[in-house]
């Protein structure tokens, strides 16, 4: 919990700094967005940023050749000197949140049993933009075991319009009537 509330705080540093600078958050979420790609596929990479016990100096070496930009670099610089790298995923995930909140637009992620062709997922967009009055911008993934239909998930809502769900409901109602 405490975490979360330090990341919070962090998120809404950088993006304050955004402000200040005259900097578009969009470019710093890219790069946020590619450093957290490099960190996930570099776990030691991660880890070393995130360690304790390694100097800061040799920290902001690191940082400077893996990210450009003199504000995030700063930015980065002040996380791992204060001893919260750990948190980076989470600051992240918060400041584009944040960035997205601003602009009025949200994140849907779109889990279906098969590819979706262009006319549905423009329906679905305008349907949702509609709905939660905002620009939605998906992210689209095939998933065998839905057997049909799609699940839909927005923050913390999901719309579960599945086979799969379905007939798990379905069982449910009937095996009640049974008993």
């Amino acid at each position: 919990m405490i975490d979360k509330k330090v990341s919070v705080r962090y998120a809404r540093a950088l993006l304050e700094l955004c402000e200040e600078k005259n900097t578009d958050e969009n470019e710093v979420l890219s790069t946020l967005n590619e450093l957290s790609k490099i960190l996930k596929e570099n776990p030691k990479l991660f880890e070393y940023l995130a360690a304790y016990v390694v100097p800061f100096e040799s920290k902001a070496k690191v940082i400077e050749g893996i990210v450009e930009g003199n504000l995030l670099v700063e930015f980065l610089k002040y996380v791992a000197k204060k001893g919260r790298f750990k948190l980076i995923f989470d600051i992240i995930e918060l400041f584009e949140e944040l960035v997205y909140d601003k602009q009025n637009r949200v994140k849907a992620f779109v889990k279906s049993a098969v590819e979706l062709d262009d006319e549905i997922k423009e329906q679905l967009k305008e349907q949702l933009s509609k709905k939660l009055n905002k620009q939605i911008e998906f992210e689209f993934e095939v998933d065998k075991d839905l057997i049909g239909g799609i699940i839909v998930q927005v923050k913390d809502v999901v719309y579960d319009g599945s086979l799969k769900t379905y007939l798990t409901n379905l069982e449910q109602r009937l095996l009640k009537l049974s008993v």
